[in-house]
């Protein structure tokens, strides 16, 4: 089967105001509010292919372009790395577009990675940045290429009608066969793993009256315990081990204690230095046992830049023996899993937004190492996930990888799907009415005891059923001269 990309347009979606706020990392002063967030979009690629037998169909991807997690480059202004962001993104359509007939989905990606790779690197962007600006066009080719075959993602990857050979990128990988390392069949009902932000109230006694949205939807995690039955948690540690400690006390004493409860905890490169961050363990077990023996795994401690440093390994592999650590931010490159499995992490964080191919070759890495005798692993992460296009591409990725439970409560910071229109609001209704619930007049996530269900995305193309609405959005370069003009 060959191939043609006809066009690619990238598109901003307005985001509308948080309804909480929401802080991560590291913390200079943990007593101040967290700082105001730089607004920000979701960006969205509609890519159009057609094949040699006449078809033609749509692809899409999106993510919010958060560059906060992104880019951390201390002497460039949010705003500025916003606007290099989108630079960059424009550079991978370009590098898409160069050559626009292909045969092989995974060679069509693993050239374009390449070179946008290096364009990033030419430009000064750090690799996670580049990364995220290929990994949006890649989910949009694999969208397209399977409405083309009129099947979804996982039929397309258990047959391999990708092109997928993991051992192009990791010799090692020879002879792998890599779909027996695949579920059965998809997954379709995940854990929600709620994720407690640093500044977000524990309980009722944290929110004054006068701070209350009153939207009728949860504002603290005691509420959303109460209403959604959860039992998995993302709780993010600042780096300040007093506060940190404390904190995990109290929302040690509002979430449920029973075998089911699990407990990760995310430091987003919150430590410069390991010694302190092996004491925050140290003392986590000694003063809340019962907490720590919940926790599945620590993630990424160690800024992105001091990750590999060979004179953190001593330190990790005497944390592992505690409890293992995923590396997130750090995961830049093809290899930096790998790299980091050398040193004694165990696993990777899997995020779309970094690139769903990077996934898959982490999960033939980890089949490999698992083989002789590792414990490696993949998680499923990341609060940016919003309705629709990519928090539906995410839930498919999981349901592919075998990832049973999954960070997902960005819809905890914005009113349910407030930020759709009517149009695309219809189409849940009516194809997707397992993943969604409608309270009064909005729809929201529906999450029951603590899961969700969603078949419904079990659909040709990459798990999104509708074709969103384009007329809704703004061309991304405006929506930033717009906002943003630099």
């Amino acid at each position: 089967m060959s191939y043609h990309i006809e066009r690619i347009s990238l598109l901003a979606r307005e985001r509308p105001p948080a309804r909480m706020t929401f802080a991560l990392g590291k913390q200079t002063d943990t007593s101040k509010p967290a700082a105001p967030q730089l607004r920000t979009p979701l960006g969205h690629v509609q890519l159009i292919l057609s094949d040699d037998r006449g078809n033609k169909t749509f692809g899409c991807a999106g993510d919010g372009l958060s560059v906060r997690w992104l880019d951390k480059r201390s002497q460039l202004s949010e705003e500025s790395k916003l606007r290099e962001l989108v630079a960059l993104i424009h550079h991978a359509r370009d590098i898409y577009l160069e050559s626009p007939t292909f045969d092989s989905p995974f060679e069509k990606w693993r050239t374009c990675h390449q070179q946008i790779m290096r364009v990033g690197r030419e430009r000064g962007q750090e690799d996670l940045t580049s990364s995220f600006a290929s990994a949006l066009m890649e989910r949009a080719l694999l969208d397209a290429v399977g409405r083309l075959a009129k099947r979804p993602l996982f039929e397309m990857v258990r047959e391999n009608r990708i092109g997928f050979q993991p051992e192009a990128i990791h010799s090692e990988l020879e002879g792998l066969r890599f779909t027996d390392h695949l579920p059965r069949g998809p997954l379709t009902r995940f854990y929600i793993r709620h994720t407690v932000g640093l500044a977000d109230p524990i309980t009722a006694a944290d929110l004054p009256a006068d701070q209350r949205v009153n939207d009728g939807e949860p504002e603290t995690l005691e509420e959303y315990v109460r209403r959604d039955g959860i039992s998995y948690f993302k709780v993010k540690i600042s780096g300040d081990l007093s506060w940190d400690l404390d904190r995990l006390a109290r929302i040690w004493q509002v979430i449920p204690k029973h075998s089911e409860t699990a407990v990760t905890l995310d430091a987003n490169e919150a430590y410069d230095d390991l010694a302190p961050f092996a004491d925050f363990v140290d003392r986590l077990r000694s003063e809340l046992l019962g907490l720590f023996q919940h926790i599945l795994y620590i993630e990424q401690p160690l800024s992105r830049q001091l990750t590999h440093d060979p004179k953190a390994e001593p330190w990790i592999r005497r944390i592992a023996q505690s409890k293992p650590v995923v590396i997130d931010e750090s995961d830049g490159t093809l290899d930096s899993f790998k790299r980091a499995f050398a040193m004694g992490y165990a696993g990777a964080s899997h995020k779309n937004c970094k690139g769903f191919f990077k996934s898959l070759l982490n999960h033939a890495l980890i089949a490999h190492y698992n083989a002789s005798g590792g414990q490696a692993f993949l998680s499923g992460e990341d609060l940016s996930n919003l309705p629709i296009v990519p928090l539906h591409q995410d839930f498919t990725a999981l349901g592919i990888l075998g990832l049973r439970h999954c960070e997902r409560n960005g819809h905890h910071y914005y009113f349910g799907l407030s930020m759709l229109t009517d149009k695309e609001k219809a189409g849940v209704a009516r194809h997707h009415r397992d993943l969604y619930v409608q309270r009064g007049k909005e729809w929201f996530l529906n999450i029951r005891n603590g899961m969700v269900q969603c078949p419904s995305l079990q659909c040709p193309g990459f798990g999104v059923r509708d074709e969103p609405d384009w007329a809704s959005m703004t061309d991304m370069n405006r929506w930033i001269q717009s906002n943003y003009p630099g």
